[in-house]
């Protein structure tokens, strides 16, 4: 008489697996939510300082004035840097992979910053309007514990700078918000 050895699960250990990795799922789903509404503000500010940087950069390169002109209020969100002529260089799209990131500038309602042929930010834009010297980047659905960015511009070595703009850090660490 030989014996028989059955391989693989019973019903009751497949269910004991599926409702730990049930559990699994629900603790898991509110950090996973925060982690990716964390990475969309991040693009979404790396995006503008991106834009930010190929204008200063095309500044100096063209030895003359660029603008830079932000439009967060459209759909998709959008840069351009372009001459004082209004020549258009480059568009940018920083909503592409953060479509749920807010944006206010400030001064309030400012959308230009021009560049100098050194690559620093002038006082005033072309059109007698102050130049964009912060962007804050949140999302834009209140979900707790985002951590919004700063972008700070003028200034400094770079004059453009993405920082963290929670009080608790220390002004010796470089998420420092400073220029």
């Amino acid at each position: 008489m030989t014996r028989r050895f059955h391989r693989g699960f019973s019903l009751i250990e497949l269910m004991i697996g599926l409702a730990i990795a049930a559990t699994l799922l629900v603790l898991a789903a509110p950090n996973f939510a925060t982690w990716s509404a964390d990475g969309q503000i991040r693009a979404a500010a790396e995006s503008v300082v991106s834009g930010m940087r190929y204008a200063q950069t095309e500044a100096i390169r063209r030895n003359a004035p660029v603008e830079l002109l932000l439009d967060p209020t459209t759909g998709t969100g959008s840069w351009t840097a372009r001459l004082q002529d209004g020549t258009v260089l480059q568009v940018g799209v920083f909503k592409e992979g953060a479509p749920l990131a807010a944006f206010t500038t400030t001064p309030a309602a400012a959308t230009i910053t021009t560049f100098s042929s050194l690559g620093g930010v002038l006082a005033a834009n072309a059109d007698t309007t102050l130049p964009i010297s912060e962007v804050a980047v949140t999302f834009s659905t209140g979900l707790l514990n985002t951590r919004p960015l700063t972008v700070l511009v003028g200034g400094g070595r770079t004059g453009i700078k993405i920082c963290d703009p929670d009080p608790s850090v220390p002004s010796t660490s470089p998420r420092f918000c400073t220029i």
